[in-house]
């Protein structure tokens, strides 16, 4: 008789950016091997969330006082809002496999697995290092997303450049010259005969996001996305990553630079103000394994094979998950 699959919980407080890197990772895992998602976003009050995660544990032991009440054989949180629930879960039950992504800023012994950028340089034992960060992709969830937008593909002929605009971090900041920057870019893009599909994120300033409309407005082979302007549109991240020929991402994102190399496409860095500092490292990486570069006018890169770091993690961690088993 076969056995039932496994139970996977994902955590985090909701934010796309954050849970699509956990999602992203179980799916990989569920690829692998018979695994049911579950997905949990944590609610906390504003008081509370501002705690160190540890207080919040200590306040809090019980994973119930997080709203979880999935069974689960293996927890994947991501962000600071989940390491205090899966500390709350492995005390409920010792036999419950955590994982953690991202550099959790406790001692990473309080988990089964921390999986971390390198750019992050956190070792330990039970550490699994990463360039970039989880993610969603694969050819068939690009494949898919493109297709409830064909026809308005069809209205941009190729070739096409994916324009993908993040926005202010802690290191960066998308500045009004920034900004001029990128458009420039656009233009010489337009010129040279190609397409453009634009999107930003919240992140992004409202004046900037101004200007790549402007822009729209004197090009009828643009597509510009925001979600303000089209609320009930699904999100054609996805569509706009599969239909690109090339794409150019602004340096500050972890996750979209990581999301663009594993489509293979020639891919290009827009810069943002502010020191890259530890990000100097990722950018060193992805340089070297993908082939990126600075964006100079020149859409011509040497080809690679698409980084596929997720599934390379899924791997281990079930390799992992199985040691601690047996």
């Amino acid at each position: 008789m076969p056995r039932p699959p496994l139970q996977a919980l994902v955590i985090s407080d909701g934010r796309r950016g954050i849970q699509n890197q956990a999602l992203g990772l179980t799916e990989a895992l569920a690829h692998l091997r018979p695994c049911a998602l579950n997905i949990h976003e944590v609610k906390r009050a504003r008081l509370f969330s501002a705690l160190h995660p540890l207080w919040q544990y200590r306040l809090r032991k019980q994973s119930a006082h997080y709203g979880i009440m999935q069974k689960a054989d293996i927890a994947i949180g991501c962000g600071r809002a989940a390491i205090a629930p899966l500390l709350a879960l492995k005390r409920a039950r010792a036999d419950i496999f955590t994982v953690y992504i991202q550099d959790p800023k406790i001692n990473p012994a309080r988990f089964d697995l921390v999986i971390a950028p390198e750019h992050d340089g956190l070792s330990a034992p039970n550490c699994l290092s990463m360039i970039g960060a989880p993610h969603r992709i694969t050819p068939k969830v690009l494949k898919d997303a493109r297709a409830p937008f064909s026809e308005l593909t069809e209205k941009l002929p190729a070739p096409r450049a994916g324009l993908l605009i993040g926005g202010n971090s802690k290191r960066h900041k998308l500045t009004q010259a920034m900004c001029e920057a990128h458009i420039y870019a656009a233009q010489n893009l337009l010129t040279q005969g190609y397409s453009l599909v634009v999107t930003t994120s919240r992140r992004t300033p409202k004046p900037a996001i101004a200007r790549w409309r402007a822009l729209t407005e004197q090009h009828e082979n643009i597509w510009f996305y925001n979600p303000e302007d089209a609320p009930d549109m699904a999100n054609p991240y996805f569509a706009f990553l599969e239909l690109s020929d090339i794409l150019l991402v602004t340096q500050e994102s972890t996750n979209m630079l990581t999301e663009a190399a594993s489509t293979g496409k020639p891919l290009f860095t827009l810069p943002m103000e502010g020191a890259n500092g530890k990000f100097e490292a990722l950018y060193k990486s992805l340089s070297k394994r993908v082939n990126m570069r600075a964006f100079d006018n020149n859409p011509a890169a040497e080809p690679y094979e698409p980084l596929n770091e997720t599934e390379r993690i899924a791997r281990q961690i079930w390799e992992k998950f199985e040691a601690i088993r047996a």
